[in-house]
């Protein structure tokens, strides 16, 4: 029976969980309808996009530079929104009703990781921090508004996590190494470098059972995981010569800075997402050291963990390193894994900290967590949706068009030539649909193409302004005389025009035609 303040505890931590569900909750929101969308989106939604059959869809999903188990789920996504309504549009066709998937996922990483607390004392001690730890990561917010398979990345590896630390300390039975099979297979195939950090992680913990001379256990884990990378290596049989391909010549930037400076950002960003509970949690690591002299239990528990876990995450960042100053492939976005792993070491070192102070100490201790867990979901939320995105320049145009009607639009794909040109060849496509995509979530037309007299079809405005809209053009800024003059070799008879920028695009208008 629980002690009375035992009960306390545990009733104001779950009012805690309301209120972190509450703030984390209006945050994804926020996050997945307020975010304008990005390239990456656009080609996400044209490879699932309603009307196509999956006969075309598919072998695009294997063009691509990743496994293609996130298409699939938005595919079935879109399949299964389909029917709802939005506005008199359907949800499967918008960029907010795609992104909704990301909802389902974060509602089954709640599910699970409470089902693993009710099945683990352990973990179920640790949870309240970790859940905050997770929350206050920027990549949460920050990959939620997306419809790219980096939040399906961040759950897997929150899972894993916990299901790895029951098979370091020997809780795992047979229902346990299901589930992590399982899950390792499905992580195993969202995301090359996702791949890497997940599989380090299990050779971690392989070792840590070999050093422990836990052979069976050591043979067990390393047979759940071959098992669980068949998926993974039938994928890569098949993609395998194409990823080579298509990352031959590629944007990401090579060299050893840069693999470091991606890795860098993403690892002291998750160190300090919450100050307050990084300073607890280093308070608990401090006395987790007398405590092992002590032959404490619980506090060789969460060394042994910590240990394995921050071994792993050394492994990660080794191997990650040597594979992109092979091939460029480290940006911070690729990276979300590595999040939940300091998220939990985090938790760890918190709860070994308060552990044995008085319940009232507790509770404030956990009250000014939430409270700097609060501050961090509104700044992720902000920074988040001021993200650059295409309703930029979409909401530039918007205004000219409603101010004048007959203001002609034209994408200029002069500038896009990096994009078009880069592999897989669906770029192409996905392009001028990003173009026709904004415009019809902006509300205005584009001119179609055609002729350039006054009566056709691509006719320049002689009573409003014409609009040269260019979008998804990172690191280009050419002035406005250099926009006029490719346009006029192009057959435009413009002769001057204003630019206006916003995030990496920029509208070029000017005057009407006399």
């Amino acid at each position: 029976m629980l002690s009375q303040t035992t009960l306390s505890l545990t009733i104001a931590r779950r009012i805690g969980f309301v209120i972190l569900a509450v703030m984390f909750g209006a945050g994804a929101m926020i996050a997945i309808l307020g975010r304008g969308p990005w390239y990456d989106e656009f080609y996400s939604l044209y490879v699932v996009r309603p009307g196509a059959p999956l006969s075309t869809l598919y072998p695009a999903w294997l063009r691509d530079n990743h496994p293609p188990l996130f298409y699939a789920l938005a595919w079935a996504w879109s399949r299964l929104i389909a029917g709802t309504g939005f506005g008199g549009t359907g949800l499967a066709g918008t960029i907010a009703g795609m992104r909704a998937i990301n909802c389902v996922l974060l509602v089954t990483l709640v599910w699970v990781l409470g089902r693993l607390a009710r099945a683990d004392a352990w973990f179920a001690r640790i949870l309240w921090y970790d859940g905050l730890a997770l929350a206050a990561t920027f990549p949460a917010l920050d990959q939620i508004g997306q419809l790219r398979s980096y939040f399906l990345s961040f759950v897997l590896a929150a899972i894993v996590l916990p299901l790895l630390a029951r098979d370091i300390l020997g809780h795992a039975g047979r229902w346990t190494r299901i589930a992590l099979g399982l899950v390792l297979a499905v992580a195993f195939s969202v995301h090359v470098l996702t791949t890497v950090i997940i599989g380090s992680l299990v050779a971690a913990t392989v070792l840590h059972h070999a050093f422990a001379r836990r052979w069976n256990d050591a043979c067990r884990l390393t047979a759940i995981a071959a098992l669980a990378l068949i998926p993974f290596a039938i994928t890569m049989a098949i993609q395998f010569s194409t990823i080579a391909a298509n990352t031959r010549v590629f944007w990401i930037p090579g060299g050893f800075n840069a693999g470091r400076w991606a890795i860098e950002t993403e690892v002291h960003d998750a160190v300090y997402a919450n100050p307050v509970l990084l300073l607890v949690a280093l308070a608990g690591l401090a006395v987790t050291l007398p405590a092992l002299r002590r032959r404490d239990p619980d506090a060789q528990m969460s060394a042994v963990v910590i240990i394995t876990f921050a071994a792993g995450l050394a492994l990660a960042v080794a191997v990650l390193m040597a594979a992109h100053l092979y091939r460029p492939m480290l940006v911070s976005r690729y990276l979300v894994a590595l999040d939940p792993i300091i998220a939990l070491i985090l938790a760890i070192g918190a709860h070994a900290a308060t552990r044995r102070l008085a319940v009232r100490a507790v509770i404030v201790i956990d009250m000014l967590v939430l409270l700097a867990t609060g501050f961090a979901i509104h700044a992720n939320c902000l920074g988040t949706i001021a993200k650059p995105s295409w309703d930029g320049t979409g909401m530039a145009i918007a205004r000219i068009v409603h101010a004048c009607p007959q203001a002609t639009v034209h994408p200029d794909l002069h500038w896009n030539t990096l994009a078009l040109d880069m592999p897989p060849r669906d770029n192409r496509a996905v392009v001028p649909f990003a173009y026709r995509f904004e415009a019809h979530r902006m509300g205005f037309a584009l001119s179609p193409a055609g002729s350039l007299s006054p009566g056709g079809a691509n006719s320049l405005s002689a009573t409003c302004p014409n609009v040269f809209w260019t979008e998804h053009v990172a690191n280009r800024h050419p002035t406005a005389q250099a926009i006029i003059d490719a346009l006029r070799r192009a057959g435009y008879p413009i002769r001057s025009g204003r630019v206006e920028r916003s995030g990496i695009g920029w509208i070029l208008v000017t005057p009407p035609i006399a």
